[in-house]
């Protein structure tokens, strides 16, 4: 559904879930949606993160859709930000048929020393992954009470697993230093989700995880030379 006079601004009109008025440090996180703005093209692929700041960014690169009557297309790592997108007349793609340009996301927590990430709160970390791999180029935005001294300082660790092996992967996690497992219920492609909480995260903990039979995927961003932070000034 397209409607070139509608905004997400005021939720009380509108068919989604987040109210952008209640975002916890809503202004900054509009200010780093705006550094990407420019960047938007008519004909790019672009890959859309998930998460508060993301959906920020893909409401203000909807107004500039229609503003400018810009043809792109999405590559969304949620539902929520595919319905966004959706409302505002943009395409969506996948990574099959398309490749992508460029994309943007938000992160739980970001060490910007080594540009590791920790994401997956919002249990989409498979297809950010996704993104963030088939991506030349990834944005992550994050404010200040996203950067970390070390990863792991604040978040627990994610883990997307298929649900019968559940039991299995948390033993073996056990076996990788996690000292705190919590399932929390399940992701959009209906798998478990394990919050882990590890005292230290060396380089090679995310090949490690991903290892264990029965892992889907883990909100461990380690090691991507595509990434680059954009952060609160």
């Amino acid at each position: 559904m397209t409607n070139n006079n509608s905004s997400l601004s005021n939720s009380q009109n509108s068919l989604f879930t987040i109210d952008i008025e209640k975002i916890e440090n809503k202004e900054v996180k509009e200010s780093l949606a705006e550094k990407i703005i420019d960047k938007v093209k008519d004909g790019q692929t672009i890959g859309f993160g998930s998460g508060t700041t993301s959906y920020i960014a893909t409401v203000k690169i909807g107004e500039k859709v229609q503003k400018e009557n810009l043809n792109i297309t999405a590559i969304p790592t949620s539902n929520e930000i595919k319905e966004v997108c959706e409302h505002y007349g943009i395409k969506i793609g996948n990574l099959i048929e398309n490749e992508i340009d460029w994309a943007f996301d938000g992160a739980d927590e970001a060490e910007l020393k080594n540009k590791w990430l920790i994401k997956g709160k919002g249990k989409a970390m498979f297809k950010e992954k996704l993104n963030i791999i088939a991506s030349p180029k990834t944005y992550i935005l994050v404010d200040n009470t996203k950067i970390v001294d070390y990863l792991g300082q604040k978040c627990k660790v994610p883990i997307e697993v298929f649900p019968q092996a559940l039991k299995y992967v948390s033993k073996e996690l056990e076996k990788l230093g996690a000292k705190d497992i919590t399932y929390r219920g399940f992701t959009e492609n209906n798998n478990g989700i394990l919050d882990v909480k590890f005292d230290k995260i060396e380089k090679d903990l995310e090949k490690q995880v991903k290892a264990i039979t029965g892992v889907i995927e883990s909100g461990l961003f380690l090691e991507y030379n595509n990434i680059e932070i954009i952060r609160e000034a």
